[in-house]
């Protein structure tokens, strides 16, 4: 048997990269099943950004316990501050899989407020916790926690990714205003109904909520925008381009942070 001649084999080329760029248009539009596998495969989204290049403040590594089980806290302070300094603070809630030093070390957040107070941001520190997410952790544990480290928690900020980012939303609405002043969601896992829901809760606090366009809660995170300003909420952020993934919450930390610094005051 032969092979194909060399106009078949342009040709055949020629149909595939039309065939790939019919795909990559269906999955800008959406319209393609999948589309966060297919916006990977078709290499749609995007380079992991380098953090910026900037001397950093310490980094703390705690142990507490919460019901006789040791759970982790890692607190993050920025330039010149020193640990017990009262500074505001904003908790930092992992996605499934995560834990306490994802914030550190996946996304390299010390970088990112360094950066961020460099520019003009207020400092505030930061603060992660591991299972987050188990019983009342962040309000009976971690925020009494940081208090005696001398951190102000009467205004305090929610950060969070993907299940964190759902997790942020529903303590800001359950808190608002006491102690949460403001709260950043990240590729939130919501769907509409809960968008809707936490778009009624939380018209009383500023609302940072973004997502990649080829992320399966684009649409969800759009609702919730949509729905907190038909509601006359406080609220930031959009569908930008990226998936659900650790490059695309890295670029959206410089927004985040100067968001959110002003807001804890």
């Amino acid at each position: 048997m032969t092979g194909p001649s060399r106009r078949e084999f342009l040709v055949g080329g020629g149909l595939l990269a039309a065939a790939g760029g019919a795909a990559a248009a269906l999955v800008h539009a959406g319209a393609l099943p999948g589309r966060e596998r297919a916006a990977r495969a078709l290499g749609l989204c995007g380079e992991m950004p380098t953090p910026p290049a900037v001397a950093t403040g310490p980094v703390r590594e705690h142990s507490l316990r919460t019901g006789g089980e040791p759970v982790r806290t890692v607190i993050g302070w920025p330039p010149g501050a020193k640990p017990g300094e009262p500074l505001p603070v904003t908790v930092l809630l992992h996605g499934g899989g995560g834990d306490a030093r994802t914030p550190f070390d996946v996304y390299a957040i010390q970088n990112y407020l360094a950066d961020a107070v460099a520019e003009g941001t207020p400092p505030f520190a930061v603060a992660s916790v591991d299972r987050w997410f188990e019983g009342r952790v962040v309000m009976d544990v971690l925020l009494p926690f940081l208090a005696e480290r001398g951190l102000r928690t009467g205004r305090v900020g929610l950060l969070g990714w993907s299940m964190g980012g759902a997790g942020a939303l529903r303590l800001a609405a359950e808190h608002r205003g006491a102690p949460v002043a403001v709260v950043v969601a990240t590729s939130p896992a919501i769907d509409d109904a809960s968008a809707r829901r936490f778009a009624r809760e939380l018209t009383g606090i500023p609302v940072w909520a973004g997502c990649g366009g080829h992320d399966s809660f684009a649409g969800p995170t759009e609702e919730l925008i949509v729905s907190l300003r038909d509601a006359g909420g406080q609220v930031e952020g959009g569908i930008h381009p990226g998936c659900h993934d650790a490059v695309f919450r890295r670029k959206m930390l410089p927004r985040q942070l100067a968001f959110l610094g002003p807001r804890l005051k």
